[in-house]
């Protein structure tokens, strides 16, 4: 009997194929991989036997917890962290639940001032704390990106605040304040589609840069993703939340097509500390002036491997050019990934790269509109418009890219 059969007869509620636990354990998790969490469940409640060979397996499963921050979703995160196994796989918190569900049947109180009421003082909500500080102590990432939600879910219209995504990274927030917790991932973002606003300033910590034990925990901090609308209100808490991680190697920022986000990015490019220590830069779907961008690579040289730009609008060749004349001050390097990057003449346009001699054009990754993302209904959708190059002749590549663009440009 295959692997999928035996899982099949299992999820059929069927009796376990006889000598099933005397399979290798390899083959034992194999089987256990096909199956629902459900499933699982409940072969380890068959016996001993089952419990402890299918333990690493049922663990596995934890490795991203998603939560709701309702009641039943934190009893279900508590009973797991009161497992020694179980607990040191939960390295991710996950939350991408629609608003009107999130910390539904919970009595969440705010303050004129428009932000949680203490919620460190609910008992659920410190007891979370509790668990994050004394037990799931590999739990260092928090992934906040909301979906949207679909019209008919959207609760009633009330005169008072609803808990929101805002309101989970307050509560995060804060326990990174209380508890100096060393946070490694922070992802705060919009998510797929989601057009409510997010990073309301009103619904946030007030004095979470003037709280030391803040800054010991964020120190910590090696990855930062924000999709967010930079807006005045929100404009200082979004560069002091980057200043203040001086650790930082990955970053990811997509804050919008506004003058705020060109004037943030100037601000950003003069961070001399903590950009020395980037790795990766990702800027998506904003807009940045090709100084700007100089600027700040220019601050990233001992230690920049990655640079990905897709969606930027501002920019014109000569960002290129300078990286293709300055690639040895570069020395990590290895990896550029362009796409839909608009000039003062338009968007770059990559297609030459198809008509290079097959060494030159094989070192590439082409991407084309296959997908109309293009907002023009009458582009091209065979033109390439953006371009990925990972390997050790990064000075070649970024000579060529610099070539191909500025004759794009010029032909313009």
């Amino acid at each position: 009997m295959g692997l999928a059969s035996v899982a099949q007869h299992i999820r059929e509620d069927q009796p376990a194929p006889a000598g099933l636990l005397g399979l290798p354990l390899e083959t034992i998790e194999l089987i256990c991989r096909e199956l629902p969490t459900c499933d699982l469940a409940a072969i380890r409640g068959t016996g001993r036997a089952a419990y402890h060979a299918t333990n690493l397996c049922f663990a596995q499963r934890y490795t991203e917890y998603h939560t709701d921050f309702s009641e039943r979703s934190l009893n279900h995160l508590h009973a797991l962290s009161q497992n020694p196994l179980v607990r040191r796989h939960i390295r991710h918190l996950v939350v991408l639940t629609p608003e009107p569900r999130l910390g539904q049947h919970l009595d969440w109180e705010w303050t004129a001032a428009g932000h949680l009421r203490h919620p460190l003082g609910m008992s659920l909500i410190r007891r979370f704390r509790d668990d994050l500080t004394d037990r799931l102590l590999q739990c260092r990432s928090f992934i906040l990106s909301p979906i949207v939600s679909e019209p008919e879910t959207k609760p009633p219209v009330t005169d008072g605040p609803t808990f929101n995504p805002d309101d989970v990274a307050c509560i995060l927030l804060d326990i990174i304040a209380e508890a100096a917790l060393p946070v490694k991932l922070f992802w705060y973002g919009k998510g797929m589609n989601y057009t409510s606003p997010v990073m309301d300033i009103a619904r946030l910590p007030k004095t979470l840069f003037r709280s030391g034990s803040f800054q010991c925990g964020w120190r910590a901090l090696e990855n930062l993703h924000l999709e967010l609308e930079v807006t005045p209100q929100n404009y200082t808490f979004l560069l002091d939340l980057i200043l203040s991680a001086t650790s930082l190697r990955k970053l990811h920022l997509r804050l919008g097509y506004t003058d705020l986000a060109v004037e943030f990015f100037e601000q950003l490019s003069r961070s001399v500390d903590v950009l020395a220590h980037l790795e990766r830069i990702s800027i998506w779907g904003s807009s940045i002036r090709t100084g700007h961008l100089i600027d700040l690579l220019s601050r990233t040289r001992p230690n920049l491997q990655k640079l990905s730009l897709r969606g930027v609008t501002g920019l014109d060749p000569q960002w290129l050019s300078y990286l293709a004349q300055n690639h040895r001050h570069f020395p990590r390097l290895v990896s550029i990934d362009l796409s839909m990057i608009h000039g003062p003449s338009g968007m770059f346009c990559f297609t030459p790269v198809q008509y290079l001699p097959l060494q030159q054009k094989s070192m590439f990754e082409l991407e084309t509109d296959v997908h109309g993302w293009l907002p023009d209904p009458g582009a091209d959708r065979t033109a390439v418009i953006g371009v990925t190059y990972t390997g050790p002749h990064i000075g070649k590549a970024l000579g060529v890219l610099a070539q191909v663009c500025n004759g794009s440009a010029r032909s313009r």
